[in-house]
């Protein structure tokens, strides 16, 4: 398994702290989907008793299939926050690629308050290029564009909360 103990303690413990429908996550071989409300949007309800979420979690730890069906009690009244501060397409323009989360967390532009931005509309990429950083649990997760090219939006403001693969970055590919 690509995900230790602490890891996903620290993602469930980042659950806990967020508002959120559905989350999926995938490190690796290892594929983690929690949905809130007691289904999935997509696969038949199974809503697990109370008391089935501390082994629900336990059994997560133990192995990629269980994880893939743990669920928390359903909570009353939860939405899904993140606000990009641009609608994001649901499919790119022809010729730009799209730069998403890698995982859930608190988005920020700049390595420090107060700096520059790593990159604005306009500027051009390298793939191995840092974009923005992705903070979990107080770790700073940096963002590689992925792709040459120039940046031609930017769908999330700092300080907003993203989810695994929500769309950060449109960049036009060179040529």
């Amino acid at each position: 398994m690509d995900l230790d103990l602490e890891e996903l303690a620290a993602v469930i413990e980042q659950l806990d702290k967020t508002e959120f429908t559905d989350f999926s996550f995938e490190k690796g071989d290892f594929r983690l989907r929690v949905s809130r409300g007691g289904h999935f949007a997509d696969a038949a309800p199974a809503v697990p008793s109370p008391h089935a979420a501390p082994q629900a979690a336990h059994d997560a730890a133990a192995s990629p299939a269980a994880a893939a069906s743990a669920q928390p009690s359903p909570a009353p009244a939860l939405r899904a926050v993140p606000a990009p501060a641009a609608q994001a397409p649901s499919t790119p323009e022809a010729g730009h690629a799209v730069v998403t989360a890698p995982m859930l967390g608190t988005f920020y532009s700049s390595p420090k308050p107060g700096s520059p931005a790593f990159v604005a509309v306009g500027d051009t990429v390298e793939p191995d290029a840092v974009v923005c950083i992705v903070e979990v649990m107080k770790l700073m997760n940096s963002v590689q564009a992925g792709v040459s090219g120039t940046v031609t939006e930017v769908y999330a403001k700092d300080g907003d909360l993203v989810e695994f693969g929500q769309p950060l970055f449109a960049v036009r590919e060179s040529a």
